[in-house]
């Protein structure tokens, strides 16, 4: 049988072992319980890793100019010209997820935004996390923007308030519901992420909740292990 101290000092040093790990995990989580604020994504630094810096050029869409065409991939916004393939400085590292070619001018849907090139100059036209862009019977663009809805823009990327269009589609679809197909895979994230507990909204607040009960966890075991333990003063009876 093992003593109450052999015990303790089992239940010690893998403390102090993973006061590191769990320091590292407690400030990650409540950091992306704020990305939605922070953007971090669009946030680049220079930072000496041992994983593979080059990401994979995984293609998610692609259209056809008169004489080059474009790619959208995980990994940025490419020109395949002849033998030659250019890449776009200001979408390097970005999730390009959707392109629109109108005569010679491209729209860019990415996780940076929604750009446009026309000839050599490319340009920002709306900083929201862009998932897909298209064209109307108007010429105007239909922008979606995941759960910030769907935009209508001018072809210079200027929000037209009055979205007659996305309000009448909207109605339609009003009366219309599907039940989402639930699997282990969605229950276990779920419970992992807080929304199964809390529902999707507040979500992010079980993450950041979790993140400073870990660090304060972290801090007081820091203290506990490393304070310095009072003296115990003899006395000497005679």
């Amino acid at each position: 049988m093992f003593s109450f101290k052999q015990i303790r000092t089992l239940h010690k040093w893998p403390g102090i072992l993973f006061l590191f790990p769990a320091f590292l995990i407690s400030i990650t989580a409540i950091l992306l319980s704020l990305d939605g604020v922070l953007h971090m994504d669009r946030v680049k630094i220079n930072f000496l890793s041992t994983t593979d810096s080059y990401a994979d050029n995984e293609m998610k869409s692609v259209v056809f100019g008169a004489n080059r065409q474009y790619v959208g991939s995980k990994n940025g916004l490419y020109i395949v010209d002849g033998s030659e393939v250019l890449s776009v400085p200001e979408l390097t590292g970005g999730d390009v997820r959707s392109l629109l070619l109108v005569n010679d001018t491209l729209y860019i849907a990415s996780k940076q935004g929604l750009w446009r090139l026309a000839g050599n100059s490319i340009i920002r036209l709306n900083d929201k996390d862009v998932f897909h862009v298209s064209l109307t019977p108007n010429n105007q663009l239909m922008v979606s923007a995941g759960r910030k809805g769907i935009f209508l823009l001018d072809r210079n990327g200027a929000e037209i308030k009055d979205n007659q269009i996305v309000k009448e589609i909207a109605a339609k679809l009003a009366g219309t519901k599907q039940n989402q197909p639930q699997t282990l895979h969605k229950l276990v994230m779920d419970l992992h992420t807080g929304e199964a507990i809390v529902g999707k909204k507040l979500s992010p607040f079980w993450i950041a909740f979790s993140g400073f009960q870990l660090l304060l966890l972290t801090f007081t075991g820091c203290w506990f292990i490393f304070r310095k333990k009072p003296g115990v003063k003899k006395v000497s009876i005679t």
